[in-house]
């Protein structure tokens, strides 16, 4: 006979299935608002998230159970692309639940693609958002330079290469300066 505890445990994934599902679908980002309301002009924020169509519900709400229900699952229906099927996303951007729960099971079990990379930059990001060095600007500066670092080919690059920091009307993040290169050597 089983205990309830046991009974609860049954529906965890192993640990291993999890960093492989995450190696491919998962995401460990940092985003950079412009806020004219903060000294710097903006404020950062760290995630992790997996987004699925919804028939994998089921498998991500195991996800989200094995990793002890860090952040929240939720669903989205995209009306504007009326042939997309509605999506299911587990997203985690408290500091708490990123330091507790998300980046203790990856350091224990490090993710084996490139976004081990990634998330090696991430935990340092998240590090210095935790200790509120990121309302520095200094700091500020170190985290969009890490965070161009994470997916240099990625569509976050182009977004947050031109932040000036330092100024409530610190300019379009998403403009991009004349300086960066273009062809083969663009991310160098």
């Amino acid at each position: 006979m089983h205990t309830r505890s046991q009974q609860k445990g049954q529906n965890l994934l192993d640990p291993n299935y999890i960093v492989g599902f995450i190696d491919g679908e998962g995401c460990f980002s940092v985003g950079c608002s412009q806020r004219k309301d903060v000294k710097l002009g903006y404020t950062f924020t760290a995630a992790f998230e997996i987004e699925m169509t919804i028939d994998d519900m089921n498998i991500v709400k195991r996800i989200h159970q094995s990793l002890g229900k860090p952040g929240q699952v939720y669903t989205s229906v995209f009306k504007r692309y009326p042939r997309w099927k509605p999506h299911v996303k587990l997203k985690v951007s408290n500091i708490k639940d990123l330091t507790e729960k998300i980046i203790p099971f990856f350091k224990k079990y490090p993710p084996q693609s490139k976004k081990r990379k990634s998330f090696e930059i991430f935990c340092k990001i998240v590090e210095i958002i935790q200790q509120k060095k990121h309302l520095q600007l200094k700091y500020a500066r170190k985290i969009v330079e890490m965070r161009n670092k994470m997916n240099p080919t990625g569509k976050g690059y182009r977004k947050y290469y031109s932040v000036q920091l330092g100024s409530r009307s610190a300019g379009n993040p998403l403009a991009t300066p004349d300086s960066i290169k273009s062809g083969s050597d663009r991310y160098l």
